[in-house]
Parts: C-alpha cells; structure tokens; sequence
C-alpha cells in the first residue's frame, strides 16, 4: 500500500522551494570544507579573480597563453612576514602576519606554486629564481634596519680583507662610510666557520621577532652560499651553528 505525504508538508516544500528560486539562495547550502573535483582541492572562499591573476602572472613568466592554464589547489594560509615567505636575497621583509593563499597552477604534469595575499594584490612565485647573487669580490655582508630611529646598516667584507659599513638614517641621511681591514688570516678562518657549521643549510629561512615586540633590527645575512633572517632579540634562541657564525662575523666589525 502506498503511503501519502500529508499535503501540508507537500506545500511547505513547494513553498521553500520557490522562494529559493526567488532568493538565489540553494535550498541546501554547500558544505564550509575544501571541494576536490577531477584532482583540484580547492577552498570554497577562494576568490575566482585571483585563478586570473596567477595564471595572467604566470602566462607572462612562462609565455603559455593563461587560458591553458589551470588551478588545481588554493589553500587558506597565514604568511609570517610581509613577502609571503618569499623574500629575495637582499630584501628585507615586514615583520607581520598576512592572510593570504598557497595556489599551484598546472599545464599538463608540470606544477607551479604561488603565495598570495587574500586578494592578489600581491602574489610571488615559489618556484621563481631567488639564487643568491653577491659580487665575486665579496665573501659576506649582513644588513640590518629597525629601531625607533629608523637606522640601516649595511657592513660587507671583501675576499682582500677589506670591511665596509654604510649607515642610513630615516629621511634619507648618510653616515660617513666607515671602512677597516682585517688580516687574510682571519678572512680565511671565519670562511672555514661558513663552511663547518654549514652556513647554507640556512638559506631562505627567517627567524621573527615574538609577536609585540618593540624596538628591533631585522638581521639578513648573505654569504655566496645563502641568505638567512632574523630578529636581533631572538639571536639567543636561533641554532647553534648559526649562533656560532654571528658570533665569528661580529668579531671582524
């Protein structure tokens, strides 16, 4: 025997039914979480404009026409400084939390990534050359600003032994530029350091000041080999050997 909906229920359905027609509203919403489709994971918050701006980037880089291009994941992330975690070698980087998107675009099997800010206006490429680049002349140099005062400090040492500081002041003023030399004995020796505690194993990380902190330098450091980043206050906390090499470089200044 076949049972009847009551007709009350019937016209409450038809009734939502067509005021979710009306509205624009679906008549059951789609979930919060991640939808993965034809392998594509993507956030259901991800904003469509930016798949066009990476791929018209990445278009542009690659010189693939950005409609053969697709996204197949964007993912929710918080970057910990203001270069999406992807700062160049000599680029120092806003200390502070950016909400933003790890998107990999694909043509065929080959896969890109980029880091975003919640809406494209700034996006970089993972996968983008950031090799090191210093004059063949120049064994490290260390770059320094921050504080209240605005200071930059920028100290090089040259393979002759040669050591040159130039400090920077908000508003554009210049210090005299300090120069000194140190001994080809101890150019050698703090070049054994770099290559014992493995200076490269450091490359492209950085290491933020506790979040709240005031009156700061942000620290990189850049030898032929890599670059690293770091907040003056935490210099206690960082690895040994890099604590070892910042100790040694110090003692040349």
């Amino acid at each position: 025997m076949r049972s009847h909906l009551p007709l009350k229920l019937i016209s409450s359905i038809a009734l939502i039914g067509a005021l979710s027609l009306m509205s624009g509203i679906p008549l059951l919403q789609a979930s919060a979480a991640p939808t993965r489709t034809s392998g594509e994971l993507l956030d259901y918050a991800y904003p469509k404009s930016l798949s066009w701006r990476v791929r018209r980037d990445l278009a542009r880089r690659i010189n693939i026409p950005a409609n053969n291009l697709r996204v197949t994941e964007a993912q929710r992330q918080t970057w910990k400084d203001g270069c999406l975690e992807l700062a160049a070698s000599d680029e120092m980087c806003t200390q502070q939390l950016v909400e933003g998107w790890r998107i990999v675009v694909a043509h065929g099997r080959q896969n890109w990534v980029y880091h975003t800010d919640a809406q494209g206006r700034s996006l970089r490429l993972e996968s983008a050359d950031r090799a090191v680049t210093l004059p063949r002349n120049v064994v490290f140099r260390s770059q320094s600003s921050g504080g209240f005062a605005g200071q930059n400090y920028e100290t090089v040492l040259f393979t002759d032994g040669r050591v040159q500081q130039k400090i920077s002041f908000m508003g554009g003023k210049d210090a005299p530029v300090r120069s000194w030399h140190v001994s080809s004995d101890k150019v050698q020796q703090f070049r054994e350091i770099l290559d014992r505690e493995q200076f490269q194993t450091f490359d492209q990380k950085n290491y933020p000041a506790t979040p709240g902190a005031a009156d700061f330098f942000m620290v990189r450091l850049t030898s032929p080999t890599g670059s690293v980043e770091y907040a003056d206050i935490e210099q206690e906390k960082l690895p040994r050997s890099l604590k070892t090499i910042i100790q040694a470089w110090n003692s040349l200044r």
